[in-house]
């Protein structure tokens, strides 16, 4: 399992306009730190700065433990696994807690 911290709600966004389409684009990304294992399965001692791009008007994640859900791996056109993170929280913390 990946785990994932998310520590802050800052979001960053970048837009413009497509050099192929034309088309306007806007993205959103929140930082998280990832806990990862290497290729022999031994748990890197220090998490990873990653990044995780929000669907369009998503709400950032609260700060929290969070884990890949299932819909984030998924084939892609040519067959081969792709992952795009969606986040599923591991431990509700006191802030989601009082606010459910």
């Amino acid at each position: 399992m990946i785990k994932i911290e998310i520590q802050s709600t800052e979001v960053e966004t970048k837009s413009g306009t497509s050099s192929k389409t034309g088309k306007p684009y806007s993205i959103s990304e929140q930082d998280g730190w990832g806990y990862f294992h290497d290729q022999s399965g031994k748990v890197h001692p220090h998490p990873m700065k990653i990044r995780i791009m929000l669907e369009k008007d998503q709400a950032p994640y609260a700060p929290g433990l969070y884990t890949l859900a299932p819909e984030s791996l998924y084939p892609d056109r040519f067959g081969q696994i792709t992952i795009r993170p969606k986040l599923k929280a591991l431990v509700a913390s006191a802030k989601q807690a009082a606010a459910a």
